[in-house]
């Protein structure tokens, strides 16, 4: 995730897995709290990209805002969401 960010040119402000996985029946999920800023475009070739990654991630909790910065009308967004990754438990797991 973070690798399809900034090959994008986004600035990560925040990056932060959380503590450990949530079990569930079959899977385990890890979720990633983010924060990123950088152009619309910029935001959405990393939304596309994050979909063409070969483990499922999801992106919920999205929220979009213009970047306070000392440029007024930079044209940049501030994006902050979390992303959950997802992996199957092996049978000793389960």
């Amino acid at each position: 995730i973070n690798q399809a960010g900034l090959g994008r040119g986004l600035q990560f402000e925040l990056f932060k897995p959380a503590a450990g996985e949530a079990g569930r029946e079959f899977y385990a999920e890890l979720p990633i709290t983010l924060q990123v800023t950088g152009s619309f475009h910029q935001l959405a070739t990393f939304i596309s990209g994050i979909a063409a990654l070969p483990r499922i991630v999801t992106i919920s909790e999205m929220k979009l805002s213009p970047f306070k910065s000392n440029e007024p009308n930079s044209g940049k967004l501030s994006m902050a969401a979390t992303a959950k990754t997802y992996r199957y438990l092996q049978e000793d797991e389960q």
